[in-house]
């Protein structure tokens, strides 16, 4: 059976997606819905340069009103690449459509939306998942594994890059500020990788971007955190430091286990060890290709296991990264899990 799949949003990410799924065998893209229709065409001609090889080319019918795309394809799967900011009814209209849904993340700027949506989730009991797909890559799952007896010492994330582009990303209304929409996949990891966060206790400022026009964001962020396990971590974040990035690749999360110093990202994961010796893991897939491949399987079977990020998952990444926003501005300490549940104060 051919799956009918429908996209919502027509940016770099709605791009991935439609390149991966070019890859898979009885998958048909049948509708693409973004306000701007050339974006939404521009956006499928770079697909179309992307897909898989001796594929016919992505030729979706285009809409600027999601209710209509529904109403015209009946698509059995849908995905939703939209700003952090545009969450809210337009996820209620799409769980209620009935079928399953891949999220991009982050899943929603505000708690109280994140806890909405993820409630409507599980009540409708459809097939769900959020586009984490940095713990597909097998140097990841590798180093789960390898990781899974050891006592965790310490975890360590820091991302140094220059301002993104988006309008949209340097107000905080909008993006939900730096850790929230830029450095999640590496929040992520460090849950992935060592477990829930417990507390976070941040420092922020905004720095070096004070000139820059319409923008409300920090450009600093300085977070400790603590595991439920005990283990302490780190999590360094700034967009004003462009000179940064190679020393500080995108998602590298470091773990200090009792007999090895783990290093991981989806495009390898290094082992360093007392004596010297350096293991080198890479990565067998494009894992942005099997998280594709994982939620479409899932379509097919109606089976929820095998998805790595589901939307409850996510939402506590986003919980961490709220919290750790809150918590500076604030300058107090944040328990994750009431600020999760909303027994906390938690800046709405």
């Amino acid at each position: 059976m051919t799956i009918k799949v429908a996209l919502i949003g027509a940016g770099a990410r709605a791009v991935s997606h439609m390149v991966a799924l070019s890859h898979l065998p009885d998958v048909a893209i049948v509708g693409l819905a973004d306000l701007d229709t050339g974006r939404a065409q521009a956006a499928q001609g770079r697909a179309n340069e992307r897909r898989a090889p001796a594929t016919p080319p992505i030729d979706a019918a285009i809409f600027t009103d999601y209710r209509h795309l529904l109403e015209a394809v009946a698509p059995d799967c849908l995905y939703l690449c939209l700003p952090p900011f545009a969450h809210g009814p337009i996820d209620h209209d799409l769980i209620d459509y009935g079928q399953p849904i891949l999220f991009e993340k982050p899943v929603a700027v505000e708690m109280g939306l994140a806890r909405e949506i993820a409630d409507h989730v599980a009540e409708a009991g459809i097939i769900n998942a959020v586009g984490y797909q940095k713990r597909y890559s097998s140097a990841v799952r590798e180093a789960v594994r390898r990781l899974q007896h050891q006592t965790i010492g310490m975890a360590i994330s820091i991302r140094l890059s220059d301002l993104p582009g988006q309008p949209w990303w340097r107000v905080q209304a909008q993006s939900g500020g730096m850790l929230v929409e830029q450095h999640t996949h590496a929040v992520d990891l460090m849950r992935f990788l060592c477990g829930e966060i417990e507390l976070v206790f941040a420092v922020a400022a905004t720095r070096l971007l004070n000139d820059t026009p319409n923008l409300d964001i920090f450009d600093m962020n300085a977070c400790t955190v603590r595991f439920a396990n005990g283990a302490p971590g780190m999590i360094g974040n700034s967009c004003a430091a462009p000179a940064g990035a190679a020393i500080f690749p995108p998602h590298l999360v470091h773990v200090v286990a009792h007999d090895m110093v783990v290093s991981v990202n989806e495009s390898k994961t290094v082992i360093r060890r007392p004596q010297g010796e350096i293991e080198e893991l890479l990565p067998t897939a494009d894992d942005n290709l099997l998280m594709n491949q994982t939620f479409i399987e899932a379509v097919r079977t109606g089976r929820q296991e095998g998805i790595l990020s589901s939307f409850a998952d996510a939402v506590r990444t986003l919980a961490v990264t709220l919290a750790c926003q809150a918590s500076a501005e604030q300058g107090a300490p944040i328990q994750v899990e009431e600020f999760m549940r909303g027994t906390a104060k938690d800046g709405e």
